[in-house]
Order: C-alpha cells, then sequence, then structure tokens
C-alpha cells in the first residue's frame, strides 16, 4: 500500500518525466533494431520492416514523451525513413540478437509499436511513411525513385505525430503501468503533462 506521502498513478507519466526535467533516456538505432529483429523474429533480409519499425519507435516516442528515443537522424529514401547506421550494420552483416541495453520506458514505447505495426509487411509500412507528412516534406521536389540524404526533421516528426494521437484512431496504443510516486513528484509530473497537452493543442490550433 502507498504510505501518506505516496500516491499510486495508474499511467506512464512518471516514466516519461523520469528525474524530473531530463526526460527520456536516449538509446542508440542499433539497439532498438536489435530489440526488434529479436522481438519479431525477423529474418537479416527483411531490413525495409525493421527500418520502418525504428522510425515508428521514434515517432512515437517524439509525440507521448516530447523526446527522442534514438539519438540519430532518419533520411528520406525512396522507400521511406531510414537511419543510416543500421543500414550499413546490415550491409556487412547480420543486426546481433538483442542482449540488453533498454530501459523499462524505452522497452514500453518499442513494445506499444511493435504491437499496433509488427504484423504488417514492409511493403505496407513502407506505404504508411509515404502517406505521412515527414517523410514527403523532406522528399519534396524529388523524383519517386531519386537517392537523397535529407534529413527528415525530428521536429516534423513530433508535430506530425503528436497531432496523430489526439485526433486519430488507428494508432498504437502506449502501454500503461501502475507506478507509485511521493506526491511532490506528482505534483510536478502534472505540471509538466499540462504543459505537453498545451504544445499538442497548439499544434491542433496551427492546422
Amino acid at each position: 500500500m502507498p504510505t501518506l506521502n505516496q500516491k499510486l498513478i495508474n499511467c506512464d507519466d512518471i516514466d516519461t518525466y523520469d528525474n524530473l526535467g531530463e526526460g527520456l533516456n536516449m538509446t542508440t538505432a542499433l539497439t532498438v533494431a536489435s530489440y526488434i529483429k529479436s522481438a519479431l523474429g525477423l529474418p537479416g533480409y527483411n531490413t525495409k520492416k525493421l527500418q520502418k519499425l525504428i522510425y515508428f519507435s521514434q515517432a512515437w516516442s517524439l509525440a507521448w514523451t516530447g523526446k527522442p528515443l534514438i539519438s540519430e537522424d532518419f533520411e528520406a529514401w525512396p522507400d521511406g525513413p531510414v537511419v543510416r547506421s543500421v543500414f550499413a550494420e546490415q550491409k556487412y552483416r547480420d543486426v546481433p540478437l538483442y542482449d540488453a541495453g533498454l530501459d523499462d520506458e524505452q522497452l514500453a514505447i518499442i513494445d506499444s509499436v511493435i504491437e499496433h505495426y509488427g504484423t504488417k509487411t514492409w511493403s505496407e509500412l513502407v506505404d504508411v511513411t509515404h502517406e505521412h507528412t515527414p517523410w514527403k516534406d523532406a522528399r519534396a521536389g524529388l523524383e519517386p525513385a531519386a537517392p537523397s540524404r535529407r534529413v527528415v526533421s525530428q521536429d516534423a516528426i513530433r508535430d506530425f505525430y503528436t497531432m496523430c494521437g489526439l485526433v486519430e484512431s488507428d494508432q498504437p496504443r502506449r502501454r500503461l503501468r501502475p507506478r507509485i510516486a511521493a506526491d511532490r513528484r506528482v505534483q510536478l509530473v502534472g505540471d509538466q503533462v499540462r504543459r505537453d497537452w498545451q504544445k499538442g493543442l497548439s499544434i491542433l490550433a496551427d492546422r
């Protein structure tokens, strides 16, 4: 049972704002790739599906927490967003199986993405990214098959998927876990959540 100075919170907000101000910890794209590959049992040749699942993990991390899951940028390639470090790894060897390196919050975000997108084929995932404005805007003016190293803007990703999270029904369901936190932490998290909702509403107001 919670003590007098604690409250039970049935949401991920405590995780999201862990360390109060530091936010979500970042990891590498290769670590995310190894976890997704292991979780789904993806064969080494299914590089496009793996790339898109990494992208959606980054996208929904930005939408849900305001913070990137990985430090690397995505490039606007003809078949959708690609993170170059994973492409380079798969060019010469297979992505290793996951061993360790992700914390509970990172795993919760990736698992939510896998649950929603994991049954789709690589071509279906490519089509989804082609329908979304962050990749389309980064490809503006290019021929469909033209190579490109243009970066898909993190700001564009965050804004677009935040809006999707507010108005779209076809989206990943973020995993919820009960957590215990001190009253002061609850208050600080509540203040941060209100600020984030204000940002989301501002995005909608600009559309």
